[in-house]
């Protein structure tokens, strides 16, 4: 049963792999250029700032990248402390830096300028840096404290991610196809840190057995 469950999850992280190159080459053709300008109209009409920008403002504000990534590091540093072990605080900066890594180098590629046609220097609009960074973060969050999570708890995560796509939607900070590309590459790389081989460690403390009475030495 446990097989069964880890193949379902690497055929998630493929095909999710598979999903974000194919959106990324269309996405850098324009072939799905007209699809978001339509869903932009839906989410925010003329471009009119209203009180449900307002409102998912605040979302996009306490969520952004630097306070995702503080979060991480704050659970990984007070993990690191109770087992008095480094491998907590290495586990998340090695997943924060893959993650920033992964989005800058595809923003880069891409060169996909945002709703409002600007683009910066190797950067782009393709795939959306929140949506990464947030699920990214608050799935590493959840393997630094469980090593396997209860689905209820990757529900709030993915409920986290739907309502950040959201808030960049209603604000036209991204396109629609970026906030899907950016949840997309989230989930290999969540796969990836979720793998024993990487999450094991973290959970292992640094104390060390004392040797019992009257045992060899």
């Amino acid at each position: 049963m446990q097989r069964s469950g880890v193949t379902r999850v690497h055929l998630l992280a493929v095909a999710s792999s598979v999903a974000f190159l194919v959106l990324a080459g269309i996405a850098s053709a324009g072939q799905v250029d007209a699809l978001d300008r339509n869903l932009q109209q839906v989410f925010r009409p003329d471009d009119v700032w209203g009180p449900w920008q307002l409102v998912f403002g605040n979302v996009v504000d306490g969520a952004a990248p630097r306070v995702s990534l503080a979060v991480l590091a704050v659970s990984g540093a007070l993990a690191a402390v109770l087992r008095t072990t480094w491998r907590p605080l290495v586990y998340v900066a090695a997943l924060a830096m893959v993650g920033a890594l992964a989005t800058q180098v595809a923003k880069a590629l891409i060169g996909r300028a945002d709703p409002h046609g600007d683009v910066g220097t190797l950067s782009g609009s393709f795939p959306s840096g929140h949506m990464v960074i947030l699920l990214v973060s608050l799935g590493g969050v959840l393997l630094v404290w469980r090593r396997h999570p209860p689905v209820w708890a990757w529900a709030l995560v993915a409920l986290a991610g739907l309502t950040m796509g959201l808030a960049l939607l209603l604000l036209s900070m991204h396109w629609f196809t970026d906030v899907v590309g950016g949840a997309l590459l989230a989930v290999p790389l969540l796969v990836v840190a979720a793998s024993p081989r990487f999450v094991g460690p973290v959970h292992r403390t640094g104390r060390t057995s004392p040797a019992r009475v009257g045992s060899p030495t």
